[in-house]
């Protein structure tokens, strides 16, 4: 990877967050790391970045992100897997996309602001804004706000 393959242009970066399906939290477990896919929507304003996901309001994710109140992310795309010349291994590359990051996540208690954090997420997945929402099912589901404090984009052609 090279520095010609860093992304700054916040345009670019917010096609990339567009297009990508999946994001992987990276979460300080002690000496371990525990690493969990998650749906994922987000706001970007002036390019800063705000991340939302959901999940049970139990469970290893929750009580790290309660313990903790930060994560490391990851985000991609793309990856194609291009052959090398002459069958050799080290002239192999691979073309993608990715948005690597981390951040301090709170967990988001009241019911209009887990209203209003769903908005970004399911307009990721459905192109759509307007839903309704069950009051019983937002009393339950654990949202969580990811106020990204440092993050960086690349795309990467082989050639």
């Amino acid at each position: 990877m090279s520095e010609k393959d860093t992304v700054t242009d916040v345009k670019l970066i917010n096609s990339v967050l567009d297009q990508c399906r999946t994001l992987r939290l990276g979460l300080r477990d002690g000496q371990r790391v525990y690493v969990v896919p998650v749906h994922y929507g987000y706001q970007e304003e002036n390019g800063h970045y705000t991340l939302y996901f959901h999940g049970r309001p139990k469970g290893r994710r929750y009580e790290l992100l309660k313990a903790t109140h930060y994560a490391g992310f990851e985000i991609d795309d793309d990856d194609i897997f291009e052959p090398g010349q002459d069958n050799m291994a080290c002239t192999y590359s691979a073309s993608y996309r990715s948005v690597i990051g981390e951040g301090k996540v709170t967990l988001v208690m009241d019911p209009q602001e887990k209203q209003a954090a769903f908005g970004p997420l399911m307009q990721h997945y459905t192109g759509q804004t307007e839903f309704k929402y069950d009051p019983k099912s937002l009393a339950y589901v654990q949202v969580y706000r990811l106020d990204v404090t440092e993050m960086s984009c690349r795309i990467h052609q082989a050639e």
